[in-house]
């Protein structure tokens, strides 16, 4: 009499059962995700510092690909050649980059540029023990300049140098500049100033504590082949010149022919102009009906003492 209650109690069970081994399943993903939520993090930080343009793998006559190999051994041999000339380097994990432009269209406003990273000496400080393969890059460009990276490689899919550095991560990277920029009005030295991002190194300590080091000018051989090559100064292509390459590039546009902010200059403008019909027609309404009732109080008036108005 009592087996059916039984047999349906059994079966609460084992629902019950199979509902809590769901339960602890889904949580083990989460577990696992919390451990690496700082490198994850990190990454998504770095890549918000990166400005990207829309993938394209071509921009008018500018056909954009990673280097073939004639072309990938001609770069590493100048940046080795003119990296070979450091005595010393700025960040404590003793790297320096080697930065060229490979190609560059003036009509498209589009370039291709080739970065390296080579370990050239031993890490110090915060970057002592911290792995090749963890390390990351940031790349910053004047506002007036989007790009994106097209391809990585990092040591373990390069090929080994036959040199004291070792090159540690390779970038193939396409860059687009603002249509409205007049680049004929620039010479080469503002248009590098264009092309040369701020180059910043990233890293974690036992996953929990992020670290920044930041490559300098001194710190890396730029455009030491290909376009612009040997033309790089670093007094002359810097941040403030490329400011003042923006504003020289940027078309003349006559003052009082179109709002310098849109739209927020026509919402605001907008806005007071109905402000002030508003409080103009509100006045006007409260002086008519004044002026009405004004002459209705001297009608009554006269008409009790028999005078005109």
């Amino acid at each position: 009499m009592h087996f059916p209650s039984v047999v349906a109690s059994a079966l609460l069970l084992l629902a019950e059962a199979d509902v809590i081994s769901a339960k602890a399943l889904s949580h083990l993903p989460n577990a696992i995700r919390r451990r690496n939520y700082l490198e994850d993090g990190m990454k998504r930080d770095v890549n918000k510092i990166f400005r990207r343009a829309p993938q394209m793998s071509s921009n008018g006559n500018l056909s954009v690909t990673a280097p073939n190999s004639a072309l990938n051994q001609t770069i590493a041999d100048a940046c080795v050649d003119s990296l070979g000339k450091l005595t010393s380097v700025d960040n404590d994990a003793g790297m320096a980059a080697c930065y060229n432009i490979i190609q560059y269209d003036e009509t498209a406003g589009a370039f291709e540029a080739d970065l390296r990273l080579y370990q050239m000496f031993t890490p110090t400080g915060d970057f002592a023990d911290v792995p090749v393969n963890d390390i990351m890059i940031s790349l910053t460009y004047p506002t007036s300049t989007t790009f994106q990276s097209l391809t990585k490689r990092r040591k373990r899919d390069l090929e080994a140098r036959q040199s004291s550095m070792v090159e540690v991560q390779q970038y193939t990277l396409f860059g687009t500049f603002e249509s409205n920029l007049d680049l004929t009005k620039l010479n080469d030295t503002q248009v590098m100033s264009l092309m040369l991002p701020d180059v910043k190194i990233n890293a974690a300590i036992d996953s929990s504590q992020p670290i920044m080091a930041n490559l300098s000018a001194a710190d890396g051989a730029w455009f030491v082949v290909g376009q612009f090559k040997d033309e790089f100064k670093s007094g002359l292509v810097s941040t403030t010149a490329a400011t003042a390459a923006i504003a020289a590039a940027v078309p003349f546009v006559l003052p009082g022919t179109s709002l310098g902010i849109f739209p927020t200059g026509l919402i605001v403008t907008c806005a007071w102009t109905a402000l002030f019909f508003l409080a103009y027609g509100l006045g006007t309404i409260g002086r008519i009906q004044y002026r009405s009732a004004y002459r209705k109080r001297k009608a009554a008036q006269a008409g009790r003492t028999g005078k005109r108005i």
